[in-house]
């Protein structure tokens, strides 16, 4: 594949953040989410709705199915753009949103880009009954009734065959993910306190071997971010800007049946059959290409662990750790409260929960508040300049990376 740009991580940044929370105390659909995050984000950038040229949204949020989610919004905010689109794999769009308005800012299709996000799954509809009709494949994978668990079952048990790695190395990341989610006022699982090793080992299984504690949670209620994009010029008269450094974007399957029959790649993927190396490996590459980096100049990370086990995966890919040593990493304790590379300060998806489709969102608004130094929760001590934000979406199929910084290129 032809690399990106490098001149593309000089040209785009983010003057403008908002973000909303919904409870069941105080329901609000992903319309009014969305809405009230970019409303936030309008006032933060100090612009109007009229200035936005493009809009850009991930794919229909899971508690408003309707089709054609970002022209309904449009409508809703009553702000007619030159051009509007979703981005629909997986929830790895919606990290991507990023890198499509900086294109867009450079190509000079738009001066504003609002990127927004909103769900509110356990809000409107019953989230236990969310199964894998979407994510297994429909010949092979869905006739024998697996959940999402038990696709994703698959990748850990080949993790553990291959480097040694056991459930309570499992347990050890769900642990230190609940030692930054106790911090965050929203954070789905913030009321269930510190646990230990011991506590991880005693829930029950949900897919052998993950247990309840190392799967991600349904929750908070609802969520929304917003980011409006614009060029690095007008980015100099914003008053807090984060600049878009570097991001890349790859796609390697659908379901999870055709990534183990993948014989060959366009892409570094390992040696062909396996599984244990993802697309994320060559989003991170080009993000760092782009920016003129490596991970070692990453002051943070936001990775997207919905398992305990692709936690893992993801600090590999990102480059963050040789393959099948992400645990020593762990072990340090250098991504834990205190630590110098703070990884997931909100909890990750696995502490914070996965609200639905607007999951990478919200790690990107965790990570633009760290940035500018004011998260809602628990501060990063080492003070990020620069942070790696990265999602991923279906059956370990899509994988967005985008490099932020509070200092221009």
């Amino acid at each position: 594949m032809k690399p990106l740009d490098r001149a593309l991580g000089r040209v785009a940044a983010i003057v403008g953040m908002g973000d909303a929370y919904a409870d069941k105390e105080h329901v609000k659909d992903p319309l009014q989410l969305a809405s009230e995050a970019s409303w936030a984000a309008f006032r933060d950038a100090d612009i109007t709705k009229d200035q936005i040229d493009v809009l850009l949204t991930g794919r229909a949020p899971w508690a408003d199915r309707r089709p054609q989610w970002n022209n309904i919004f449009a409508s809703h905010l009553q702000m007619p753009v030159r051009m509007t689109t979703e981005l629909t794999f997986h929830g790895a769009g919606v990290n991507a949103m990023i890198g499509q308005a900086a294109l867009a800012v450079a190509s000079g299709a738009a001066d504003y880009v609002l990127c927004v996000q909103a769900d509110a799954v356990e809000l409107f509809i019953d989230a236990t009954a969310v199964g894998a009709a979407t994510d297994a494949c429909p010949q092979f994978e869905f006739p024998y009734g697996p959940t999402i668990p038990t696709i994703y079952a698959q990748l850990a048990c080949r993790y553990m065959h291959e480097f040694g790695v056991t459930e309570e190395d499992f347990a050890e990341v769900a642990v230190q993910r609940q030692e930054w989610a106790v911090h965050h006022p929203k954070a789905a699982k913030r009321k269930h306190g510190l646990i230990t090793v011991d506590d991880v080992m005693r829930s029950p299984y949900i897919s052998s071997p993950l247990r309840r504690w190392m799967c991600a949670t349904w929750g908070p209620g609802g969520t929304a971010g917003a980011f409006i994009v614009t060029s690095v010029e007008r980015a100099a008269r914003a008053k807090n800007p984060i600049y878009i450094r570097g991001f890349g974007t790859c796609t390697t399957h659908e379901y999870l049946c055709e990534r183990i029959n993948l014989r060959k790649s366009t892409v570094p993927l390992g040696t062909l059959p396996a599984i244990t190396t993802t697309g994320a490996a060559h989003a991170a590459r080009e993000a760092y290409a782009m920016a003129d980096m490596k991970p070692e100049d990453m002051d943070m990370a936001a990775v997207a662990g919905n398992f305990a086990h692709t936690f893992l995966v993801q600090l590999e890919d990102l480059g963050f750790a040789p393959k099948g040593r992400a645990m020593d990493l762990v072990r340090s304790g250098r991504m834990r409260p205190g630590g110098d590379f703070p990884v997931d300060t909100n909890g990750g998806w696995m502490g914070f929960g996965q609200p639905g489709i607007s999951v990478a969102a919200d790690s990107l608004v965790e990570t633009i508040r760290q940035l500018r130094g004011n998260p809602l929760g628990l501060k990063a001590g080492n003070n990020p300049k620069t942070a790696m934000a990265y999602s991923a979406g279906g059956m370990l199929a899509c994988h967005s990376a985008v490099i932020l910084s509070t200092e221009k290129a």
